[in-house]
């Protein structure tokens, strides 16, 4: 028995029917409902990342133990950076009264600005850049990426813990004693500790989408040590501007009411203060949300 084939050598009419049923077009671009906009939930992401909080405990673990394992000096590098820099501010800044608080001696003063800058010049500059450093271990995990510049925050903590202890040293040299009012430092603590977590946030994402900022940060970063009241007193700004100075940076009233409480026995300034604190929840806010936005193209582009 003979098959007959079309004389044309094509496809039979009743099978050509078919695969033109079976095979649609495929449009030139995406129809706009199918384009992807990530849009985290607040609450679902902070619930995984406290379920991570092990993970952040271990990246900071692993980089404590590289950063000190083949140190001679091991955790003295911790105190090496606040101390020189008290040094050369003592040596340049301390014959300037107008710089530091009559009748308390200029090295407190400056030591206790000195710790509260280096916490966050180092929790921006390390964890600003950490999604790029780690970028073979993010494209390998699925846990939160916001634990790798927390972790980085949490290393920096601990430094910061053990360059508390030449201001002890400090206050026994001179003979000073801090005053009750020290308490508000916990609450300092906590809002630059916020303040610090939103921008690190913040800036870690958008390094990733514009590598130029990886070159601006520490310039930044230094230029911003003399932009905060580290040297000088917060008083010298204006009283209306000390508030909208404290919303956008919270630094300045963070530094300035740690100096009032423990050398001056003076509660914080209200109106500075209270506009710290908003201005860490906006940053914080802003910072995440950022970071969540951006997240969906971190292991494609780093």
């Amino acid at each position: 028995m003979t098959l007959s084939t079309p004389s044309d050598g094509g496809i039979p009419p009743h099978l050509g029917n078919r695969e033109a049923t079976a095979t649609p077009s495929v449009p030139t671009e995406p129809s706009s409902d199918l384009v992807y906009h990530h849009q985290a939930q607040l609450k679902p992401s902070l619930t995984a990342l406290w379920a991570s909080r092990d993970i952040i405990y271990t990246l900071a673990e692993r980089d404590i133990r590289a950063q000190y394992k083949q140190a001679t000096l091991g955790l003295l590098w911790a105190l090496i950076a606040p101390l020189a820099m008290l040094a050369i501010f003592t040596i340049i800044f301390s014959r300037t009264k107008q710089l530091g608080i009559p009748g308390i001696p200029y090295p407190i003063f400056a030591y206790i600005g000195i710790v509260c800058w280096t916490f966050f010049s180092q929790a921006l500059g390390t964890g600003g850049t950490t999604l790029m450093s780690n970028h073979d271990l993010m494209s390998k995990t699925q846990f939160p990426r916001e634990c790798f510049p927390l972790e980085t925050i949490l290393v920096t903590a601990v430094n910061t813990v053990l360059s508390w202890i030449p201001l002890v040293v400090l206050f026994i040299c001179f003979g000073f004693t801090p005053r009750p009012t020290s308490v508000w430092v916990l609450l300092l603590i906590v809002i630059e500790l916020g303040f610090t977590i939103g921008i690190t946030l913040a800036v870690s994402a958008l390094i990733i989408q514009m590598r130029d900022l990886a070159q601006v940060l520490p310039i930044v970063i230094q230029l911003g040590l003399f932009a905060t009241p580290v040297i000088w007193q917060f008083k010298k700004i204006p009283y209306k501007w000390q508030i909208l100075y404290g919303f956008f940076s919270p630094l300045g009233p963070v530094i300035d009411d740690a100096r009032r409480a423990m050398l001056l026995g003076e509660n914080p300034v209200p109106g500075p203060l209270l506009a710290a604190i908003a201005g860490t929840a906006l940053w914080l806010f802003l910072g995440y949300r950022i970071f969540k936005r951006l997240e969906v193209n971190f292991a494609d582009i780093a």
